[in-house]
């Protein structure tokens, strides 16, 4: 059996394998989604394979990619807020288990926790408002993953202490709005959270046409790195490149 470990698949994608279950995030495995661009190498080769669950945290197309959840085996179940079900019931036959905050679902050996996130969650710009998501990975460690969020007041799980955190410090775009973190915005979640680890996600991987950053896709994972100094001098920042896996070690 693999050592835990947390891989950085890129953008909201992560791979979390702790306790021997296998879980990935927000999966986005195709060279594109719309007029998004992939500008990272492509995911390794299995990533898909040897799931437990996947965990949906909102429905926009860089979180729900249809295409990209037809290629992880039909018999592996999504969890998800009731937003994301409906959507893809209607387009994939598959198990759903649908989650609001504070759901709690038994995936494998561990136990997935639904937290509340700040940030809308519809598919498209219209229509009744969707709940977000985030989650936590509950077994021998804990991790925390949050989709796309803003930074809100109560945010966090509550409970024992975090080991990591999978934050959103940036996007695809040339800027970052409301229900967005940026750098700054990440590093104060980090201070609230206070994990062991905190790991910058949605940055580097996606890209819309003639983006300012394109040239320096890790530059705001590095900021977020500055600004954690800053804001939580405590918390460990481990930036992975996209692919890139960090062990959980024992203590």
């Amino acid at each position: 059996m693999q050592d835990d470990g947390i891989t950085y698949v890129g953008h909201a994608t992560t791979l979390i394998e702790l306790d021997g279950t296998r879980v990935l995030t927000d999966p986005v495995l195709g060279s594109r989604v719309g007029h998004i661009r992939r500008i990272a190498g492509p995911p390794a080769a299995g990533t898909a394979n040897g799931l437990d669950a996947v965990l949906i945290s909102h429905a926009h197309h860089d979180h729900l990619d249809l295409p990209s959840l037809r290629r992880v085996p039909a018999d592996v179940p999504v969890v998800a807020p009731p937003g994301c079900a409906r959507v893809i019931r209607r387009r994939i036959a598959r198990e759903v288990v649908e989650v609001v905050a504070g759901t709690r679902a038994r995936i494998g050996t561990v136990e997935v926790v639904a937290i509340p996130a700040s940030h809308d969650g519809r598919r498209v710009p219209v229509g009744a408002p969707a709940e977000s998501v985030g989650y936590v990975v509950e077994g021998t460690a804990r991790v925390c993953f949050y989709g796309d969020t803003d930074l809100f007041d109560g945010m966090g799980p509550g409970g024992a202490a975090l080991d990591v955190a999978l934050l959103p410090v940036w996007g695809w775009g040339p800027r970052v709005g409301h229900g967005h973190m940026d750098p700054g915005r990440a590093a104060r979640a980090a201070a609230l959270l206070g994990p062991r680890i905190v790991v910058p996600i949605h940055w580097g991987t996606l890209a819309g046409p003639r983006v300012w950053w394109r040239a320096d896709p890790a530059m705001p994972a590095r900021a977020f790195a500055q600004r954690v100094a800053e804001h939580a001098p405590g918390v460990d920042v481990r930036i992975l490149a996209p692919g890139e896996r960090l062990t959980l070690g024992r203590e």
